[in-house]
């Protein structure tokens, strides 16, 4: 039996371990079993009456569950062909209602965001542990058959699509377990997580990956990667030269990070800093060149 046709171009493919490791710090542990189920997908590899691949990422907040979906979703599709639903909107028995139309008159949310994708792409579903129960047996139909029956009896097909579920179970254990063994520590959440989202529903993901909490050294590299980006986005746009002092990186890491929320929040605080002194730079008369320093404390 030939595989499926191939959907992306071999250079595409080949390079997606190396494009994800450039963005995706500190978990280098999981890039590589996912780069191999997207790659089976993309070669036409995988069974057609199932999603392209399904994932289950576990880990605290922050960590970059999410963010490595848009990365490879990005990196295989685009962007826009990203549907993003948080589940914790979705608690209630009249979610599925929401999601699929209370009657055969109402196009429901599902059918809403996947008009706007062309045919292909990731459906990520946020904070899965929080979805209504009623909520989970829509997802157990979409990973068994790929499909799934709006109100209106249209039938959705997602064959061409890749499922993720991000969770935050058994975050807490994660962020205080210090000097655990790892492979105890992912045993551990995963029996967690079987019990929570039900064992029918965890095992028919095929392949389920729990990121690391993020140590120091690596929320500074985040943290440089972050600057690096944003001043080169901002000279993009101005002939205004950035230079910033090597201090500046843990400064911002100590500002940005949160223990609870991870990295979360330091995107917004780079961008919020190199902003407020281009910002300053500009209504003060505009220099040609600035130069980045921590701010002390008053």
């Amino acid at each position: 039996m030939q595989p499926k046709q191939m959907r992306q171009d071999l250079d595409v493919l080949t390079g997606l371990g190396a494009a994800l490791g450039n963005q995706i710090m500190g978990q280098h542990h999981v890039l590589p079993q996912v780069v191999e189920a997207l790659q089976d997908g993309e070669l036409g590899l995988t069974d057609p009456d199932r999603p392209k691949g399904t994932f289950l990422f576990l880990g605290p907040t922050g960590v970059g569950k999410t963010e490595l979906t848009l990365a490879f979703t990005r990196h295989l599709f685009g962007e826009d062909h990203l549907v993003r639903l948080d589940m914790s909107e979705f608690q209630n028995q009249e979610s599925v209602g929401v999601l699929l139309g209370r009657n055969e008159n109402e196009v429901g949310l599902i059918a809403k965001r996947f008009a706007a994708v062309q045919g292909q792409g990731t459906l990520l579903l946020d904070e899965i542990e929080k979805a209504h129960p009623r909520v989970l047996d829509l997802l157990l139909q979409i990973l068994d058959a790929a499909r799934v029956t709006m109100a209106n009896g249209d039938t959705l097909d997602l064959s061409e699509f890749y499922v993720v579920c991000t969770s935050n179970i058994a975050a807490s254990a994660m962020l205080n377990a210090r000097h655990s063994v790892r492979s105890t520590l992912v045993r551990f959440v995963e029996s967690q997580a079987q019990a929570q989202l039900r064992p029918e529903v965890f095992a028919r993901f095929q392949t389920v990956s729990v990121f690391d909490r993020l140590e120091y050294d690596v929320q500074l590299e985040i943290a440089q990667h972050l600057l690096d980006r944003e001043i080169f986005n901002q000279r993009s746009r101005s002939e205004i030269k950035i230079s910033y002092d090597p201090k500046l990186v843990p400064f911002l890491t100590g500002q940005g990070v949160h223990p609870r929320l991870g990295v979360r929040p330091l995107r917004g605080c780079i961008e919020r800093f190199v902003r407020r002194a281009l910002r300053e730079n500009l209504l003060g008369g505009g220099k040609s060149e600035i130069h980045l320093t921590p701010i002390e404390p008053q």
